[in-house]
C-alpha cells in the first residue's frame, strides 16, 4: 500500500507532533489505517511491544514505521500508566495512575447545530459544579468528545480505581443533565445517524488524539475552545489548513475535586455501566427514561429465541460497540442456539458450528471472546447460507417485545445487567451462557430487578 503524501505531511508537521505527544504521553497508543476488504485495522504492537509516544519525534518514526500500511488516525487510551512496556503491564489496574474523564457526543454533519448544543449543555452543567478551566473539546468527525483534564484531579482520588473515578464523574454529570439532553436528543431527526451523548470510559477505550486525521474524512481532528464551542466551523478542520486551539492542555490544580467528591457520593455501583442517551436502537424517536420493572402485558409473546437475541446483541454491544453489527450478532447466537437445542448440543461445553450449517456463502471468520462466528462480504453475522441483518433483528425481535418503546427499555436494562458481570465472563461463550443468560431466561424481567 503506497503513502498517502497528504497525511505523511500532515503528521511532519511540527506543531501536529507536538501536540499528539503532548496527549498521548503515559497512555497506550493506537493506529488506525486504511480498512482492508471492509474490514477496520488497527496497529497496537511493533516488535510484541505495545505502541506508546512520548515525545514529537515520536510520531515521525511511528509514520515511518507505518506509513505504508496506510495509517491515518492516531489513538491514545483514557487511562494514563505508569509503566508501558509489555501486554501484561496493561491489563494491571494498579498500573493505571490516572483516567481522563471522558463524554462522545456523535452525530450526523447535518446536525452540527445540535452537536453543539449537546457539548454546550454538558459544558454549563460542568460549570455549575465549578468546572471551567480543565475542559478541553475535540472534533471528532462527526462529533465531540469532551474531555476534562485529569491533572485537575487531585492525586489522593486516584489512588483506588482511576477508571471508576472517571466513569463515575462522567455518569454523575450525564445523569445531572440527563432532562436537558433528552430535549435536544429528541429533535434529532438525521436519517444517516442520529445524535448520541454516551459515557464510554472503561479500561481499554481509546480516544483520537488532537490534530490526528480521522479515520474516514480527509479532515483534522481539532481541539476546540470551550469558549468558542458556538463559533465552530467545520471549516476549521481542513486537512492542511486547520485552525485549532493551542492551550487546551490548560488546568487548574484542584478545580475537578469537588466535583469527584459528588460523583463518587452520587454513583454507587462499582461496575462500570455504558450510559447512552439518544440514538434508539429499536429505530424510533430518540430518548431515554428511568430503567424500572415493566408490566406484564406483551411479555407472554417474548421466547427464549427473543431473550437470546436481545443478551447476545447488548453483550456484542458492550464488547465492540457497534449498534448495527450488535444486531446482526444477537439474531445468529439465537439462531445458532436453537439449532443446537433442536440436535440435543449441551450448553455445558462451547458449541462450535459445524460445517453443515455455515452455508457456501461464508466470506470470514471473526472470533467474538472465545468463540468464532462467520461474517458475509457486506459485514453481517451468517448461519445457514443466510446474513442475519438489523432489519431481520428489528422484526424477529423487537416486534416481540412489543415494539420500540418498549424494547429500548428491555435493552438499557440488559446493558446494565451485563455489565454486572466480570469482561472475562462476558467474553466467555459458556461463562456467558450460564451465569448470565440462564437466570433470566425465562424470566426476562429479572434484568431490571438485578441492579
Amino acid at each position: 500500500m503506497r503513502i498517502d503524501l497528504a497525511v505523511l505531511e500532515h503528521y511532519l508537521r511540527d506543531e501536529v507532533q507536538r501536540e499528539v505527544s503532548k496527549f498521548c504521553r503515559g497512555r497506550w497508543v493506537a493506529l488506525e489505517a486504511r480498512p482492508i476488504q471492509g474490514k477496520r485495522v488497527f496497529y497496537r504492537y511493533f516488535d510484541g511491544r505495545p505502541l506508546r509516544i512520548d515525545e514529537p519525534a515520536d510520531v515521525k518514526k511511528m509514520i515511518n514505521r507505518f506509513g505504508e500500511k496506510g495509517v491515518r488516525t492516531i489513538y491514545g487510551t483514557l487511562n494514563i500508566y505508569g509503566r508501558i512496556s509489555s501486554r501484561e503491564d496493561l491489563e494491571k489496574i494498579e498500573n493505571v495512575l490516572k483516567t481522563t474523564p471522558s463524554i462522545d457526543v456523535d452525530g450526523s454533519l447535518e446536525e452540527i447545530d445540535l452537536i453543539i448544543e449537546s457539548v454546550r449543555t454538558v459544558l454549563n452543567e460542568l460549570h455549575r459544579h465549578g468546572a471551567d478551566r480543565s475542559v478541553y473539546l475535540v472534533w471528532s468527525g462527526r462529533g465531540v468528545h469532551l474531555h476534562l483534564n485529569e491533572k485537575a484531579i487531585n492525586e489522593r482520588y486516584w489512588k483506588h480505581n482511576p477508571v471508576r473515578v472517571a466513569h463515575s464523574i462522567v455518569h454523575y454529570i450525564l445523569t445531572e443533565a440527563k432532562e436537558e439532553l433528552l430535549k435536544v436528543v429528541a429533535r434529532s431527526r438525521s436519517r444517516e445517524k442520529k445524535l448520541k451523548i454516551e459515557n464510554i470510559v472503561d479500561m481499554q477505550r481509546v480516544f483520537t488524539s488532537p490534530l490526528s486525521i480521522h479515520r474516514e474524512l480527509d479532515i483534522v481532528t481539532v481541539t476546540i475552545n470551550p469558549d468558542e464551542v458556538e463559533n465552530f466551523d467545520i471549516g476549521w478542520t481542513r486537512l492542511g489548513d486547520f485552525r485549532y486551539w493551542r492551550d487546551w492542555d490548560q488546568y487548574v490544580e484542584g478545580e475537578l475535586d469537588h466535583l469527584v467528591e459528588k460523583a463518587l457520593e452520587n454513583v454507587k455501583t462499582d461496575s462500570i455501566t455504558r450510559m447512552i442517551l439518544g440514538n434508539n436502537v429499536g429505530g424510533g424517536p430518540a430518548g431515554g427514561g428511568s430503567l424500572k420493572r415493566l408490566s406484564a402485558p406483551g411479555e407472554g409473546s417474548i421466547g427464549r429465541f427473543q431473550v437470546m437475541a436481545l443478551m447476545q446483541a447488548a453483550r456484542y454491544y458492550l464488547l465492540r460497540g457497534d449498534l448495527e453489527r450488535a444486531k446482526s450478532f444477537g439474531l445468529n447466537r439465537a439462531i445458532f442456539y436453537a439449532w443446537a437445542k433442536k440436535r440435543g448440543l449441551t450448553s455445558r461445553r462451547a458449541l462450535a458450528v459445524p460445517s453443515s450449517i455455515r452455508g457456501e456463502k461464508m466470506d470470514k471468520e471473526e472470533v467474538i471472546g472465545d468463540e468464532v462466528v462467520y461474517k458475509s462480504s457486506r459485514g453481517w453475522y451468517m448461519i445457514g447460507g443466510q446474513e442475519q441483518t438489523p432489519r431481520d433483528f428489528d422484526e424477529q425481535v423487537v416486534k416481540r417485545f412489543g415494539g420500540r418503546e418498549r424494547f429500548e427499555k428491555y435493552w438499557e436494562a440488559a446493558l446494565r445487567y451485563i455489565q454486572r458481570f466480570p469482561l472475562d465472563v462476558v467474553e466467555s461463550q459458556k461463562e456467558f451462557y450460564e451465569k448470565i443468560y440462564l437466570p433470566v431466561r425465562d424470566d426476562i424481567g429479572k434484568i431490571f430487578l438485578e441492579r
